[in-house]
Order: C-alpha cells, then sequence, then structure tokens
C-alpha cells in the first residue's frame, strides 16, 4: 500500500493478469501480451525480462515496490493491460499483495502438493488468498488441476470463471465444476506437425456451444495448455471463439522456451532452457513427437548445483536422443571436466558421447552433423547471453550462436 501510495496506482481502467502455476507461467504472460496488442499495448513483467514483447529488460528479484515501479514504467509508455508472471514463493512472501488485479490464471500446480509446497503462510492459502483478491472480475483455471475445485469453492460472488481442458482424454468434468464455469474450452484433438501443432477445440457457455480449428507454431503438446489458457481470457473478454482462434495461432514462442530455428531447408534447431531431468525429458520426449528422423542433444550441467541430477541427466539424454554431445553450460566455480565426468557417470555407452566443452563448438558440430529433416536440441542456457567460468563471465548466447551455425550450414550446402 506505502508503494502504491507512492508511486501511484496504474490507470484503474488497465487490465492486470496475475498468472500463477508451476509450470506456463512465462509463456502465458508472454502470449497473452501478443495477443492483446492487437488491441492495445500490453506490457508484461516475467523471469525473462519485463517491458514488451521483443523489447525486454532484465527483471530480478522483486518486491512490491519494484512492481510498483515497473507497473507504473509501463503505463507510462502507453501500457492498457499487463501481464504479471506470479509465482508461488512470491504469493507466500506477500510480493503480490495489494496489485489490483482484473483476472488471475491458475496453470496448474504439476504435482505439487500446496500445502508442502513452500514456507509459511502455506502456498495453497497464498494462491486462494489471490483468488479472493478485492476487484477480481475473472478467475481463469486449468481444470485438469484437482486445485481448480478448491479454487471454485473460495470465489467471492461475481467472479467470472473461465475454465480450460487441455487433455482431449481427460475424463469428463463433474456437474459441480461445469455448473460454476461462465467460459469453458477444451482441446478435442492434438496433431503434432513438423514445426508446431494443429488443434481443434470446443467452447462451452452458459447458452452455447462451438469449435474451431488452429494451427499453432510451436513445439510441444505442452503449450496447448498455455494457449488454452491464453484463448480462455480471449472470451472471457468476449471474444468469439472463431476470433480468438485466429488470433491466437499467431502466438511466438518466448525466446529460449522451446524456441524454434530453420527447419524448412536446415536442420530444426530447439533452444531451451532446460536443466533439470524433467525438464529435460519433457524437451526430449515433446521434440520426438514432431516425428524428427534423428535427435541430437547439446547440453551440460551448471557448477554449484546438485551434482546428483548430472549423471540422471545424462542417461535421459542417451536414451532419448540420437546423439550427444556435451559441453560446459555455466561451471560457475566448479571443474568443468568433473560436471562432465558426473554426466558421463549416467552414460551407459560414453564412447558413443562426444565431449566439446567449447559450448558454441559443441553447437556448430551438432548442427553440422545434422541433415534435413534432423532435429538439434541445445539444451541448458535458453535465453540466457552470459557464460559464467569461475570468476569470469562472458558474453555468451545458444540463440545467436544458433544462428551463425544455421547460416553456415546454408554456405556449406551450396
Amino acid at each position: 500500500m506505502m508503494a502504491d501510495r507512492v508511486l501511484g496506482s496504474p490507470n484503474p481502467d488497465s487490465e492486470i493478469f496475475a498468472i500463477t502455476g508451476a509450470r506456463g507461467k512465462t509463456s502465458v504472460a508472454h502470449a497473452l501480451a501478443q495477443v492483446l496488442a492487437v488491441e492495445w499495448p500490453c506490457g508484461v513483467i516475467a523471469t525473462v525480462g519485463h517491458g514488451f514483447p521483443g523489447d525486454l529488460k532484465a527483471t530480478g528479484e522483486r518486491d512490491l515496490g519494484d512492481l510498483e515501479a515497473m507497473l507504473e514504467g509501463l503505463c507510462s509508455r502507453g501500457a492498457r493491460a499487463v501481464a504479471i508472471e506470479v509465482s508461488f514463493d512470491a504469493l507466500a512472501r506477500s510480493r503480490a499483495e495489494d496489485l489490483h488485479f482484473s483476472h488471475a490464471l491458475f496453470t496448474g500446480l504439476g504435482g505439487v502438493d500446496p500445502s508442502e509446497a513452500g514456507e509459511s503462510p502455506a502456498i495453497a492459502e497464498a494462491v486462494l488468498r489471490l483468488f479472493r483478491s478485492p476487484g477480481l472480475k475473472w478467475a481463469v483455471l486449468n481444470l485438469c488441476d484437482p486445485f481448480s475445485k478448491t479454487i471454485l469453492s473460495v470465489l467471492p460472488v461475481g467472479v467470472g470463471v473461465a475454465g480450460f481442458v487441455a487433455d482431449p482424454t481427460a475424463e469428463p468434468l463433474d456437474d459441480a465444476v461445469l455448473a460454476a464455469c461462465d467460459i469453458c474450452i477444451r482441446a478435442r484433438s492434438i496433431a503434432p506437425m513438423p514445426r508446431g501443432l494443429g488443434l481443434r477445440v470446443a467452447c462451452e457457455t452458459r447458452d452455447a456451444c462451438a469449435e474451431a480449428e488452429l494451427a499453432l507454431g510451436l513445439i510441444g503438446a505442452f503449450n496447448v495448455a498455455n494457449l488454452l489458457a491464453v484463448m480462455a481470457v480471449l472470451l472471457a473478454r468476449g471474444l468469439p471463439l472463431e476470433r480468438a482462434a485466429r488470433v491466437s495461432s499467431r502466438i511466438q514462442c518466448v525466446p529460449g522456451r522451446m524456441e524454434c530455428f530453420g527447419g524448412e531447408h536446415t536442420p530444426l534447431v530447439v533452444v531451451d532452457e532446460a536443466r533439470t531431468p524433467a525438464g529435460l525429458e519433457t524437451a526430449l520426449v515433446n521434440l520426438r513427437k514432431h516425428g524428427p528422423r534423428r535427435i541430437f542433444t547439446v547440453f551440460g550441467c551448471g557448477g554449484g548445483r546438485d551434482p546428483g541430477i548430472r549423471p540422471v541427466m545424462g542417461s535421459i539424454a542417451e536414451r532419448l536422443s540420437d546423439e550427444l554431445i556435451l559441453a560446459d553450460d555455466n561451471p560457475r566455480g566448479e571443474c568443468a571436466e568433473r560436471i562432465i565426468a558426473d554426466i558421463l557417470a549416467g552414460v551407459l555407452d560414453p564412447s558413443r558421447v562426444r565431449v566439446q566443452r567449447r559450448r558454441g563448438l559443441a553447437i556448430r558440430t551438432a548442427i553440422a552433423l545434422a541433415g534435413i529433416g534432423d532435429a538439434v536440441l541445445v539444451a541448458g542456457k535458453g535465453h540466457e547471453t552470459i557464460q559464467e567460468m569461475g570468476e569470469l563471465k562472458v558474453r555468451f548466447s545458444d540463440r545467436a550462436q544458433v544462428v551463425e551455425a544455421l547460416r553456415e550450414w546454408q554456405e556449406g550446402c551450396r
């Protein structure tokens, strides 16, 4: 409240979207900013930066004063809406308290028990408090997650509910959940394509039902949940389903999050921040569903982090890749050779693994070995632009390296 009084509230006509959940927050925030830009400027405050899509500044640790200052700055630049990524930790520490949200989006817990996921107050209560925020107009909920039913039980009277179901094989919703929803959008079918997804979706309201088809230029079926969350917001704001589908089909990926390069007359290269066993497995499993002939994987593990995950990630990468190249990630203060050795400890046949610690050269090697119809996954650093090696910090971008390597690949094929 102090920050609000000193810095001033955003324009009361502005829409502020709070996005919370275990996964998808950053992607949903960016996608919302992209699709709403058709009507008016929408800013974003997320892990990868704050500003407008394509023009982001780094976002570090945020307190309420920082958030208010960012909101004020975005509004002064003409933003009429802002999408804010709100982590469970931020909710538990009341870092989003007293912000005036118009919409609260819940992407799901992803298997996390909210009563055990954080410090006091419990994550569950913090999430529920978000959905009891004064002035909240809409709750957008992942109905595949059981915790959404708990959220529904505490929503104040007058808050609209837009639910989404991303799994076409999900069990039918119970009558109580359906009755609580003003809008429900669900995926009827999902068809992976070489560089995207084909979808058929259905939308039910209290008095109508409609279906639409769209093609989405994103890799990974998990993006369907993010898409439907965005479409649920558009439907809640009054857009007809056909128009919501048309606008949403233009969504582009977040930099460094299953971001695609090439793929038509060159190998497909995907840059992702996957730096955990679950993240790496998700990236590789989803990439395989798009039908590449072979998958080349380039990754390493960061120093100063849990060394126990390194052999696990090595095992996952060997099992799910056709070719594996190990490279430095951010060694930080650790011995880079030791990190590579830890990864190799989980590999069944180390003789089939290439080790090229110079990350730029590892990326070029993988792309040079790949052909049309193949895919290369460059995992670990995502959108980062710095590589940390001991006390040395150098400018390094996986994305920039991929662009240059693909240019070299094309020149070599002429």
